[in-house]
Protein backbone atom coordinates (compact mmCIF):
# COMPACT_ATOMS: atom_id res chain seq x y z
CA UNK A 1 0.00 0.00 0.00
CA UNK A 2 1.60 3.35 -1.37
CA UNK A 3 -0.22 6.20 1.00
CA UNK A 4 0.26 10.07 -0.03
CA UNK A 5 0.31 12.98 1.94
CA UNK A 6 -1.15 16.45 0.84
CA UNK A 7 -0.66 19.22 3.69
CA UNK A 8 -1.76 22.66 2.49
CA UNK A 9 -0.98 25.73 4.64
CA UNK A 10 -3.82 27.80 4.30
CA UNK A 11 -5.72 30.74 6.19
CA UNK A 12 -8.35 29.06 8.77
CA UNK A 13 -11.54 30.51 6.17
CA UNK A 14 -10.39 28.73 3.39
CA UNK A 15 -10.37 25.44 4.92
CA UNK A 16 -14.38 25.10 4.54
CA UNK A 17 -13.63 26.34 1.05
CA UNK A 18 -10.54 23.59 0.25
CA UNK A 19 -13.06 21.00 1.50
CA UNK A 20 -15.82 22.00 -0.63
CA UNK A 21 -13.89 22.08 -3.80
CA UNK A 22 -12.55 18.91 -3.10
CA UNK A 23 -16.02 17.35 -2.37
CA UNK A 24 -17.06 18.95 -5.87
CA UNK A 25 -14.33 18.70 -8.36
CA UNK A 26 -11.69 16.26 -7.10
CA UNK A 27 -12.91 13.21 -5.09
CA UNK A 28 -16.37 12.42 -7.92
CA UNK A 29 -13.17 11.08 -10.25
CA UNK A 30 -10.86 9.77 -7.71
CA UNK A 31 -12.48 6.22 -7.42
CA UNK A 32 -12.20 5.47 -11.12
CA UNK A 33 -8.30 7.06 -10.57
CA UNK A 34 -7.95 4.31 -8.39
CA UNK A 35 -7.17 6.56 -5.28
CA UNK A 36 -8.67 6.23 -1.87
CA UNK A 37 -9.46 9.12 0.63
CA UNK A 38 -8.01 7.66 4.02
CA UNK A 39 -8.31 10.61 5.76
CA UNK A 40 -8.74 14.44 6.37
CA UNK A 41 -7.87 16.43 9.36
CA UNK A 42 -6.66 20.02 10.07
CA UNK A 43 -3.90 21.54 12.40
CA UNK A 44 -4.18 23.07 14.85
CA UNK A 45 -7.26 22.14 15.70
CA UNK A 46 -8.78 25.75 16.65
CA UNK A 47 -8.74 28.66 15.17
CA UNK A 48 -5.55 30.53 16.12
CA UNK A 49 -6.11 34.28 15.30
CA UNK A 50 -3.55 35.06 12.73
CA UNK A 51 -2.27 32.06 11.81
CA UNK A 52 -2.96 29.61 9.35
CA UNK A 53 -3.64 25.79 9.33
CA UNK A 54 -2.40 22.55 7.76
CA UNK A 55 -5.26 20.65 6.19
CA UNK A 56 -3.98 17.00 5.79
CA UNK A 57 -5.34 15.00 3.55
CA UNK A 58 -4.21 11.43 3.10
CA UNK A 59 -4.24 9.16 0.47
CA UNK A 60 -3.62 5.31 -0.37
CA UNK A 61 -3.07 3.05 -3.37
CA UNK A 62 -2.29 -0.02 -4.23
CA UNK A 63 1.18 -0.45 -5.23
CA UNK A 64 3.89 1.30 -7.17
CA UNK A 65 2.10 1.11 -10.43
CA UNK A 66 -1.36 2.00 -9.37
CA UNK A 67 0.27 4.85 -8.06
CA UNK A 68 1.76 5.61 -11.51
CA UNK A 69 -1.56 4.91 -13.15
CA UNK A 70 -3.38 7.81 -10.77
CA UNK A 71 -0.62 9.97 -12.16
CA UNK A 72 -1.03 9.03 -15.78
CA UNK A 73 -4.93 9.77 -15.15
CA UNK A 74 -4.80 13.32 -14.13
CA UNK A 75 -7.50 14.70 -15.99
CA UNK A 76 -8.91 18.62 -16.23
CA UNK A 77 -10.76 18.34 -13.24
CA UNK A 78 -7.58 17.46 -11.19
CA UNK A 79 -5.32 20.09 -12.78
CA UNK A 80 -8.18 22.64 -12.23
CA UNK A 81 -8.77 21.47 -8.48
CA UNK A 82 -4.89 21.63 -7.13
CA UNK A 83 -4.88 25.69 -9.23
CA UNK A 84 -7.54 26.69 -7.51
CA UNK A 85 -5.62 25.57 -4.65
CA UNK A 86 -2.50 27.16 -4.81
CA UNK A 87 -3.60 30.14 -5.69
CA UNK A 88 -5.55 30.27 -1.99
CA UNK A 89 -2.89 28.23 0.09
CA UNK A 90 0.44 29.84 1.65
CA UNK A 91 2.02 26.14 0.66
CA UNK A 92 1.18 22.82 -0.08
CA UNK A 93 3.38 19.76 0.22
CA UNK A 94 3.13 16.05 -1.26
CA UNK A 95 4.84 13.43 0.65
CA UNK A 96 4.15 9.34 -0.80
CA UNK A 97 5.22 7.22 1.56
CA UNK A 98 5.12 3.40 2.16
CA UNK A 99 4.81 1.57 5.86
CA UNK A 100 8.56 1.59 6.98
CA UNK A 101 8.55 -2.03 7.98
CA UNK A 102 7.69 -2.97 4.17
CA UNK A 103 10.68 -4.22 1.89
CA UNK A 104 10.88 -1.67 -0.37
CA UNK A 105 10.50 -2.49 -4.37
CA UNK A 106 13.12 -2.20 -6.51
CA UNK A 107 12.81 0.97 -8.87
CA UNK A 108 10.45 0.07 -11.78
CA UNK A 109 12.51 -0.57 -15.30
CA UNK A 110 12.46 1.35 -18.36
CA UNK A 111 12.62 -0.63 -21.30
CA UNK A 112 14.17 0.77 -24.53
CA UNK A 113 14.00 -0.61 -28.27
CA UNK A 114 16.92 -1.20 -29.12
Amino acid sequence: MIHILDEITLATERVPEVLAALQQHYLPGHASRGLSLAGQWVSPPVAVPGQPNVLRLLWQVADAPAYYRVRAMTDAAVVGFWMNVDAICESRQRHVMVDAQSPLPAPLEAHHAA
